[in-house]
């Protein structure tokens, strides 16, 4: 980085992230020093840096930068604009929803769990951090009161599933806070940890999550409200549309993402029926999904018959892929099941970047309730975590130290609709690199971009519009192939846990293959995908703003 401004304000913003957000010091192997309690005063404290950094920034005139100061300048101005909204959305979410609460459950399982102090100052930080357990309790009911006395009552449709999360986190507490093996701990100090633990797990972790639990089955029931979405309460709908910029990371409102889900659903509608038409079968859709469901086809008798059609559809795109593709990541790519104690929480699974530890990324899958569970979406699902998506991403994102590391480590994580974006993006190019070219394939890629796709009309739905939990139950059902307790969750997901956060699959989607065309219809001749893509992966993950600043610019020759 070659301006000194912007190298200070890069390097100021990366030592906020290691003090604030434990998983990024432990991937930067520093020691963890206090755990986030989601306190106002946490939220305070990172809007005057994001102020500070949009300030700091302000002078520099971006004509002068060189390309990749440009995309960092970029990235630092979109992340002061979201840090400084930071007091103002911390009253939009509620604490003890389940993927709000989630990180609660990595830090006792990453932190708390293998820590083994090896002397005394140590003992004292995991003393510290177990007390933080507490605060957090603390603090996810001080909020809840303060949220209702400001006419954000809990969702009556959320409660059962807050207080379940909740209970969930108050059992694994008592298993995090179990020092492992204490070999260089001499007697004096190891007795002082296991008494202390002690006394912390009595005395206020546990009372902490009682309290929070005695609040949520008394008071927030009587305060619970019969609606869900952000629309229903004061301020809602000025802090959703806040939401849907945040997360698409361009300007676009919720009306224009409502109609653009609508055209998306109903096109897909067409080509799912043209793909039925091609397969022979004459019935409507409801119909091919009763005969999809019954063929043994499409449901895997064991994990092994799932990994085995995963590795199936990457072998038709790996003799292809440098048609599409310059630099690949170095690092190779696997699949392997979920650990058995995440399967329940996650629908699907998720990608995992390599490490030294583990230098393999690996599509970390769900291998439970293989009876109802579908594979008709296979094939681009593997697309979207592996070869060409995320690992084509993330991995190689990874492997590029040039990068500051709020570009490098940051970005990747707090850019959504790029990185999701990405992945659906990537999971599209299986038509024209061949891997749907079996017409069930080609229907099960269909019914996935429909499902991402029908997020635009049903989070907006809920969260503008004011749609009941049933209406958009009934939406999201007849647009996809998903269990009636699935679309529960994940209309309850938009709704009263992430609203806008599912978005950015397909807005990134959407925006990715805008820009390609645009570039395509410039550059004639002359464009090459593998350029553009290259051009899209090279910089790493950034706001869209500056993804299409930079193909403008390709196009121009500026």
């Amino acid at each position: 980085m070659t301006h000194p401004v912007l190298a200070r304000a890069a390097d100021e913003a990366w030592a906020h992230v290691l003090a604030t957000q434990p998983e990024f010091a432990l991937r930067d192997s520093r020691p963890v020093e206090q755990l986030p309690r989601g306190s106002i005063e946490e939220a305070q404290r990172e809007a005057a840096l994001g102020r500070s950094v949009r300030a700091r920034l302000a002078g520099i005139d971006a004509t002068t930068l060189s390309p990749d100061d440009r995309n960092t300048l970029a990235l630092l101005n979109h992340l002061g604009t979201e840090w400084g909204a930071a007091e103002e959305s911390w009253w939009w979410q509620f604490p003890v929803a389940p993927y709000q609460a989630y990180a609660l459950a990595s830090y006792g399982r990453q932190i708390l769990q293998p820590f083994s102090p090896a002397d005394a100052a140590e003992v004292d930080r995991y003393l510290s951090l177990a007390t933080d357990l507490a605060g957090w309790a603390r603090g996810a009911r001080e909020k809840l009161v303060r949220q209702a006395e400001r006419g954000w009552g809990v969702p009556q449709a959320a409660l059962e599933g807050f207080v379940t999360t909740v209970r969930g986190h108050r059992a694994g507490a008592t298993q995090w806070l179990r020092p492992g093996e204490l070999p260089e701990l001499g007697q004096a100090d190891r007795g002082r940890l296991t008494d202390g633990v002690e006394k912390i797990l009595s005395g206020e972790v546990l009372p902490a999550f009682d309290a929070l639990l005695e609040y949520l089955t008394g008071p927030a029931e009587r305060t619970a409200v019969d609606g869900v979405g952000l629309a229903q309460y004061p301020g809602g709908e000025s802090a959703y549309r806040r939401l849907v910029e945040s997360y698409a990371t361009y300007a676009i409102s919720p009306e224009q993402v409502h109609e653009l889900g609508l055209e998306q659903v109903a096109l897909l509608d067409e080509q799912m029926a043209q793909a039925r038409a091609e397969a022979g079968f004459d019935g409507g859709e409801g119909q091919y999904r009763k005969v999809l469901e019954a063929d043994p086809r499409f449901h895997a008798a064991d994990p092994g018959a799932v990994e085995a059609a995963y590795r199936k559809h990457l072998a038709v795109v790996e003799p292809v892929v440098g048609r599409w593709f310059r630099t690949l990541p170095r690092a190779a790519y696997d699949v392997q099941r979920l650990d058995a104690e995440l399967e329940a929480g996650m629908s699907f699974g998720y990608y995992e970047t390599p490490t030294p530890q583990v230098p393999v990324g690996r599509y970390r899958y769900n291998g439970s309730g293989l009876d109802t569970r579908s594979q008709l979406n296979a094939a681009p699902l593997i697309l979207h975590e592996l070869v060409p998506g995320h690992h084509f991403h993330l991995a190689r994102q990874a492997e590029d130290t040039s990068l500051h590391p709020i570009r490098g480590r940051l970005a990747p994580l707090m850019l959504g609709a790029y990185t999701e974006g990405w992945g659906e993006y990537a999971a599209s190019l299986g038509f024209e690199m061949g891997v749907y070219n079996d017409p069930w394939d080609r229907y099960g890629a269909y019914v996935h971009q429909r499902f991402v796709a029908q997020r635009l009309v049903v989070d907006t739905g809920l969260n503008l519009y004011g749609w009941s939990r049933e209406k958009a139950g009934e939406f999201l059902a007849a647009k996809t192939m998903e269990s009636p307790q699935q679309v529960r969750t994940e209309v309850l997901r938009y709704s009263t846990d992430m609203p806008g956060q599912a978005l950015g699959y397909r807005l990134g989607w959407c925006k990715l293959w805008q820009l390609r065309e645009r570039a395509a219809d410039a550059l004639g001749a002359d464009f090459d995908v593998r350029d553009y893509h290259e051009l899209v992966l090279g910089a790493g993950a950034l706001p869209f703003t500056a993804v299409e600043a930079n193909v403008e610019r390709w196009i121009t020759g500026h």
